[in-house]
């Protein structure tokens, strides 16, 4: 079920499949990326109970092995319960239940909350623990962003100088601190070269960053994101298609490491909550206008 936000000249649609927002307008152009089947038919899930890939669909949660044969966590291919819904604002509400049970062995509640103004729009995560005990979990966003004309006529400038390793992901979406690309993150600017996401994403581990613009280099027009509380962020482009769109991926999390095992103890980056805590963390994104 799909239901429309308008605030201003901003437009917005939510879907309660992955409680997910899928469209942001504004003064009549599309931000968010429109899910064209032939490039990446997403728009913006939320990656949930871990990012990117589990090895082999596996992970062992306190000694068991449970099977999750979705890439990114099962969140996104899921319906959400709608719980609000004003004009310029959306609630959506993941519940664990006996689907989720045979995947992953917490008892959760999953809130993803969009709201928009007139100059963007925040998306804000929320993992409630309805357990008693511990319960551990990545979560990530995947927001894709339009660009007119090619992703290659646009650069991404860091709030801070950078000085980091660069890491790819392999054809499975697994990773290895030997997985480094050609180039490094260093200053505030990095390019966009689509025959660097030839193989999958790359990903900046702990930058000191917490925001982002994406941004045309003839004007000066596009977007900033704000990932504030994410540790990690991964970059991306479908690999061989020159699309119209670029991903700015916010993780609390990394893929399963080839050279590791599969407990998600050892997976960097997770969160441990306790029983009856919540957790919260998410984005925003701000529209740059033409200067």
């Amino acid at each position: 079920m799909r239901r429309t936000l308008k605030i201003g000249s901003a437009e917005a649609v939510v879907d309660t499949m992955g409680g997910e927002l899928i469209s942001y307008m504004n003064h009549g152009r599309e931000y968010v990326w429109t899910g064209d089947k032939e490039y990446w038919n997403g728009h913006a899930p939320v990656l949930f109970p871990f990012v990117s890939a589990i090895r082999n669909n596996e992970v062992s949660f306190q000694d068991r092995r449970y099977t999750i044969a979705v890439k990114h966590g099962f969140a996104r291919k899921s319906e959400f319960q709608l719980e609000e819904c004003t004009d310029s604002k959306a609630v959506f509400e993941l519940k664990a239940n006996d689907t989720t049970l045979k995947m992953y062995p917490y008892d959760f509640t999953l809130t993803a909350v969009h709201e928009i103004t007139e100059d963007g729009f925040t998306t804000t995560y929320q993992v409630t623990n309805n357990g008693s005990g511990d319960m551990q979990f990545c979560i990530g966003g995947h927001p894709g962003f339009t660009v007119d004309g090619s992703a290659e006529d646009y650069i991404l400038k860091f709030e801070k100088p950078e000085d980091l390793d660069l890491y790819y992901t392999d054809s499975q979406s697994l990773f290895s601190d030997t997985y480094k690309i050609g180039k490094r993150l260093t200053g505030t600017e990095f390019t966009i070269d689509y025959s660097d996401y030839d193989v999958d994403a790359i990903i900046a581990r702990d930058t000191k960053s917490q925001k982002v613009r994406l941004v045309k280099k003839s004007d000066g027009t596009g977007i900033e994101f704000d990932y504030t509380g994410f540790a990690n962020i991964a970059l991306w482009t479908p690999p061989g298609k020159k699309a119209p769109f670029f991903c700015l991926e916010p993780w609390n999390g990394l893929p399963a490491f080839v050279e590791a095992g599969d407990d998600f103890e050892d997976k960097p980056y997770r969160i441990v909550l306790s029983a009856g805590k919540t957790y919260t963390v998410g984005y925003k994104v701000n529209v740059i206008y033409r200067l």
